[in-house]
């Protein structure tokens, strides 16, 4: 109660945003909404990770007796289960990806607010490229973190999937796409957030964060995807 009283006088009004106590700003709307307690953002990493370490695309292949990882490009995505398994089995393991990066999101944000949220996104993107369960042997990452921004930052997903786009149908060929793509979300979170609003994670810090991380994640694979068919090109999956 101490903290409340002005000792040198009467009980002065304060705006709400100002009180220096934690559980009041956690439920506070804009920056404050950052403010979840050390052990509340980290289980919202962590749980980001659980949840985007589901090897769903596995399941799924596998209840249709394929194997996503000794067929096609060995890769457990969205594209080899298109190739190896047809256009159900695509849309299954997509929506399952889109799925969970929404579910890290929201549970992030439940447990931590604004920097919950974030932590969440790229906890799912990095345990979905380097799984835990399957030896840090995963995906590719771009379906679960379009899973993250609907919910994170829906505005820039309608950008980047547009220019994900454009990039196939120049390149013909989805590593560069997805790397042009990358190099567009950071732009994009670092120049031109507050152009194309927000959503759950609405602080221009924390979407900073949030892309930062989620393309450090991806990035490593995507340059070997690009960089494959030059080393050999016979390999095109």
């Amino acid at each position: 109660v101490d903290r409340f009283l002005d000792r040198g006088g009467p009980i002065r009004a304060s705006p709400v945003p100002c009180l220096p106590v934690v559980r009041v700003r956690a439920f506070l709307p804009g920056r404050c909404r950052m403010a979840g307690g050390p052990a509340l953002t980290l289980a919202a990493l962590l749980l980001g990770i659980l949840v985007g370490g589901l090897p769903t695309a596995d399941w799924l292949a596998r209840s249709r007796g394929i194997d996503l990882r000794s067929r096609g490009s060995g890769n457990p995505g969205t594209n080899n289960a298109l190739r190896t398994g047809g256009p159900t089995l695509a849309a299954a393991v997509l929506a399952a990806e889109l799925a969970k990066g929404a579910a890290a999101v929201a549970a992030g944000q439940a447990l931590a607010g604004v920097a919950g949220a974030a932590l969440g996104g790229i906890g799912a993107t990095a345990a979905n490229v380097y799984n835990p369960w399957r030896r840090f042997r995963g995906g590719k990452g771009l379906a679960i973190t379009a899973g993250t921004l609907a919910l994170a930052w829906p505005a820039g997903l309608l950008v980047l999937v547009a220019v994900i786009g454009v990039g196939v149908a120049i390149f013909r060929r989805s590593g560069p796409a997805a790397l042009v793509a990358l190099a567009c979300y950071i732009g994009l979170a670092t120049l031109g957030r507050s152009a194309l609003g927000g959503g759950l994670v609405d602080h221009p810090g924390w979407v900073v964060a949030m892309a930062v991380g989620q393309c450090a994640a991806m990035a490593p694979k995507h340059v070997a995807d690009a960089l494959r068919p030059l080393a050999r090109p016979e390999s095109r999956g």
